[in-house]
């Protein structure tokens, strides 16, 4: 499946400078928002149930730089071809008789790799939101105890993003 334009990855650099400055702000979408942030003066952790929760959140959070091997080699291509692969099973399809039957198995399995990373794509959206409102959550909450916990949320969903 070729076009016009071959897509190609390359750092952010790169990319950089094959997009215009229009092209660079589609990348951010800013979303209006206004909750109210409640600051507490009491610093005294008065919740032991929530002061219980942030202890063990701090000792069981894993590290994404140490706890996941990054050197293990993802080739989406195969993935895209694996027939055991849960998000891959439309592509077993028969295809006869449908607008797609004149794609070659090569085109098909390219759209199966889109469609895997259109659907990464759309949970690293969600986890970001995730992210957001938990942030969120720290500002509006009106215990120190409180605030503490839902920090701890907080660098959960960063570690997902």
């Amino acid at each position: 499946m070729s076009t016009e334009h071959e897509v190609r990855s390359g750092t952010v650099d790169e990319l950089a400078e094959t997009v215009g400055a229009a092209e660079q702000d589609d990348a951010i979408h800013v979303v209006r928002s206004a909750p109210e942030v409640c600051f507490t003066w009491d610093y005294e952790r008065a919740r032991p149930q929530l002061a219980k929760l942030y202890e063990k959140a701090k000792t069981s959070m894993w590290n994404v730089s140490t706890d996941i091997d990054w050197d293990i080699d993802v080739d989406p291509a195969k993935i895209a071809r694996d027939p055991t692969n849960p998000l891959m099973t439309t592509l077993n399809i028969d295809r006869a008789g449908t607008v797609f039957e004149h794609l070659s198995d090569e085109e098909w399995y390219d759209i199966g790799a889109a469609q895997q990373a259109w659907t990464l794509s759309q949970f690293m959206h969600g986890e970001q939101g995730a992210l957001i409102c938990t942030a969120q959550i720290v500002e509006t909450v009106p215990w120190i105890d409180a605030k503490y916990y839902a920090a701890t949320q907080v660098m959960d969903e960063a570690r997902h993003v």
